[in-house]
C-alpha cells in the first residue's frame, strides 16, 4: 500500500490485524524495538485495537492510530525491560527491508547502520514515508506534530543519509 492508495477495506479485526499486523512490526523495529521489546509492544498495541475496536474500525486513519498507540506501547515495555534488566540487542538479522529483494545483505545493514545514526524523530519520519509509503499526514499524526515538520524531519533525514554515503563512501551528494 503505497501512501497515495486507500487503506483496506475493513470488515472485521482479522482482516484489520492481517492487514496493518506486518506493518506494525517494521514500524516498531524501524522504532529500534527488538525481540522481547518488539513482541510486547506488538502484542500490546493489537490487544489495544481490538478493545477499541467498535471506534477504530471508523477511524478515518486506523494505521495513524495504530502507530501512535505503538509508540507508547514500545515506550513501557522498554523500559519495562530495562527495570527487569533484560537485554534487547538483536540477535538475528535486521528485518526491516526483508521483502526488498533487490537489497543485498550487506547493503541492508549498511543502510539500518545510517538510519540508527539518524535523530530519533528524523529516521522515524523517513522509516515512515520511505519504508512503509506513509502521506505525510499521517506521519504528522502519528509523531504528534504539523505535517511541515514531519516532511522536514524527513527532508532532513534524506539530507542527512546522503551526507554520511558521500563522508563514508568518498562519493558526491
Amino acid at each position: 500500500m503505497t501512501g497515495g492508495e486507500s487503506r483496506p477495506a475493513v470488515t472485521g479485526f482479522e482482516t484489520f490485524f492481517m492487514s496493518y499486523d506486518p506493518r506494525l512490526r517494521r514500524y516498531l523495529f524501524a522504532r529500534g524495538a527488538r525481540n522481547e521489546v518488539l513482541e510486547a509492544a506488538a502484542d500490546a498495541t493489537m490487544e489495544e485495537a481490538l478493545r477499541c475496536w467498535d471506534r477504530l474500525r471508523h477511524h478515518p486513519n486506523p494505521q495513524a492510530w495504530l502507530f501512535k498507540v505503538a509508540a507508547q506501547r514500545h515506550a513501557k515495555s522498554y523500559k519495562e525491560h530495562l527495570r527487569q534488566e533484560e537485554l534487547t540487542e538483536p540477535g538475528i538479522f535486521d528485518r526491516l527491508l526483508d521483502d526488498d529483494t533487490g537489497i543485498s545483505c550487506d547493503e541492508r545493514l549498511d543502510l539500518l547502520r545510517r538510519l540508527r545514526e539518524l535523530p530519533e524523530q528524523q529516521r522515524e519520519a523517513l522509516v515512515m514515508f520511505s519504508l512503509l509509503d506513509m502521506p505525510y499526514e499521517q506521519i504528522a499524526e502519528v509523531m504528534g506534530v504539523q505535517i511541515s515538520t514531519a516532511r522536514a524531519h524527513a527532508a532532513r533525514a534524506r539530507a542527512r543519509l546522503a551526507q554520511m554515503y558521500a563522508d563514508e563512501e568518498g562519493g558526491c551528494t
